[in-house]
This record gives structure tokens, C-alpha cells and sequence, in this order.
């Protein structure tokens, strides 16, 4: 028996010889972490009188009881309201209607199994030889890690509901369409004109006129929407204000990168603040008060720094 913190659970995949119960059923999902409701119908019962497995399409790998002791076997452990259970959950588990009446669901382990020996070296070896034949300019590097990708899937090293799981299909899918948004916006001189206002703003300014812009106008975006998407925007506009004054891009690259990382004023500029938005109670204007002193001396460190690492040096493009 083990009794511990569930996010250690890969410890016991790292001791040799040991198997533990559902873990053939573990095949790149996480392990779900639920609380046994008040109006469950399977309060009072056995996991076998429950036919849990096949209701819910899961297997429990652990019960906790508050601070008691349980012993026995799973099958002999009448379950009670308040109980907090360790799934295994199968294709049909997030599927199913009666896990909202049944559980309260807290959190999601990421437990992955634990590759063999045999496997591990194969990894290994297939990721060298991926970057080798990169590096030599037989293959270039991500059509190689796609290929090696679609290899580990044929071998069963890592199965389609872990890359699910661990791929952001999300991001990507943002910052695809703000690239592409950024492309429309270059092609069609929207960028153009944009940068061109800017200028207008600080007229007089000059170079760090148009470099303090870019970064204000990045910090606006980065407020509103994602910073990811608020990066893709800027960035042809910067790049242009660059071009513009024939100066060395890189400072204006990198008034981008910290614009777009400044979002502390606002809960929906970025996704750990709104996380905690309602989470913590807050309101709005607690974002306001402690996020503007915040960014005015980030803001004031960034626009000073960043011409002295990075400085408007001259060149021809």
C-alpha cells in the first residue's frame, strides 16, 4: 500500500519490479482526482456491487478516507460520501452524464507510464540521429521530428490520447491565425499605416519615439487580447518603423517581447490572471490598482534597458 501527495505517483514507476493495480490501463490519460457527492447512488456500496468500472468506464487505483486508515482490498471498501477516489478514466469517462451527479471533480494528475529500458534507448537514439542528420543538411530538422514523431506513435511509445493531451492545438491554432493576421496586415499596408500614425503620435522623437511606440501599442494589445496574438500584430509594425529608420530591428523585436509579456492591469489579457479572477474573489479594479504601479515600473525598466543592450545601430537593408 502507498500513502502519499498523488503528484508523486511517478516515484512508484521508477522503483523496479514494482506493478501497480490499472496501470495497464493507463495509456497517456490523466489520472482524475474525484470526490464521491452527497447524491451518488453508489454511496454505501462496494466498487464490485457498484459495477464501477463498467458504469464509468474507469478504474480506481486509490480511496482516501480524510485521515483514516483504510485496509483491505478495494472490493471489500464500502464507499461513503466525501470520499476521494483516483481514476483511471477510459475513452467514455469524461463522456459520461452521470459523473456530474455522482462526483465532484477536483483535478487531473499528469501520470504517464513509465518507459522501459528498451524504449528509453530507443528515444534517445532516434532523437540523436534526428539532429545529427539535421545538422549534416540531409533532413531538415522538423520534417526529421515529424517523421521520428510519427515513429514513436507506430512503436507505441507514446499513444495519440497523450500527444492529445500534452499538444496545445489551442496555441497553435492562435497563433496561426495572428500570424496569418499579421501577413494580411504587411501585404495589404495596414502595418504600414499603422506605423506610420505611431510615428505621427511622437512626432519629433525620432527613433526612440517610434521604439517607445511600438512597445506602448504592444502593452495596449497585450491587455485586450492574448499576448501571443498582440506579438504577431506588433511585430511587422516594428519591423517597418525599423526598416523606416534603418536601424538595427532587434531593439524594436524586443520592445515586442516585453510588451506582449506585460499584461497586469487587466484579468483577460492573459490566462493566469483570469484563472485566479474568480478563483480569488477579485474584482476589477484590484487588477487596476495593483497592476498599474506595476506596469509603470516595468514599463520605465524596459524602455530604458533595452536601448542600451539593444542600440539603434545603423544598417542597410
Amino acid at each position: 500500500m502507498f500513502a502519499g501527495d498523488t503528484q508523486s505517483l511517478h516515484i512508484l514507476q521508477e522503483m523496479e519490479g514494482l506493478e501497480w493495480f490499472a496501470k495497464s490501463h493507463l495509456k497517456g490519460q490523466a489520472l482524475v482526482e474525484v470526490i464521491i457527492s452527497h447524491s451518488s447512488k453508489i454511496n454505501g456500496k462496494t466498487l464490485k456491487e457498484s459495477a464501477f468500472r463498467q458504469r464509468f468506464d474507469a478504474a480506481v487505483v486509490a480511496i482516501r478516507r480524510g485521515h483514516d486508515k483504510l485496509s483491505g482490498g478495494f472490493g471489500q471498501i464500502k464507499l461513503r460520501a466525501g470520499d476521494t477516489l483516483i481514476l483511471v478514466p477510459g475513452k467514455k469517462f469524461h463522456q459520461n452524464s452521470e459523473i456530474y451527479r455522482e462526483f465532484v471533480m477536483v483535478s487531473e494528475s499528469s501520470v504517464s507510464a513509465r518507459l522501459d529500458p528498451k524504449q528509453s534507448r530507443g528515444v534517445v537514439l532516434g532523437f540523436l540521429v534526428t539532429l545529427v542528420l539535421s545538422l549534416v543538411g540531409v533532413v531538415p530538422l522538423t520534417k526529421g521530428l515529424l517523421v521520428l514523431l510519427i515513429g514513436y506513435l507506430l512503436t507505441g511509445v507514446i499513444s495519440l490520447e497523450e500527444l492529445k493531451r500534452r499538444f496545445p492545438f489551442e496555441l497553435v491554432a492562435i497563433v496561426g491565425a495572428a500570424l496569418g493576421l499579421a501577413n494580411i496586415m504587411v501585404d495589404s499596408g495596414v502595418a504600414q499605416i499603422l506605423g506610420e500614425g505611431l510615428l505621427s503620435l511622437f512626432y519629433g522623437w525620432g527613433i526612440l519615439g517610434a521604439f517607445i511606440a511600438v512597445y506602448l501599442f504592444t502593452l495596449l494589445l497585450t491587455e485586450l487580447i492574448t499576448n501571443n496574438a498582440a506579438a504577431a500584430l506588433s511585430f511587422p509594425i516594428a519591423y517597418s518603423l525599423a526598416m523606416t529608420y534603418q536601424v538595427d530591428p532587434r531593439p524594436f523585436i524586443m520592445a515586442v517581447i516585453f510588451g506582449a509579456s506585460a499584461s497586469f492591469i487587466s484579468p483577460y489579457g492573459y490566462q493566469t490572471n483570469l484563472m485566479v479572477y474568480s478563483a480569488g474573489n477579485y474584482r476589477f479594479r484590484d487588477y487596476l490598482s495593483i497592476g498599474i504601479p506595476l506596469s509603470i515600473v516595468y514599463s520605465t525598466v524596459v524602455i530604458i534597458m533595452i536601448p542600451l543592450v539593444f542600440p539603434f545601430v545603423k544598417v542597410a537593408f
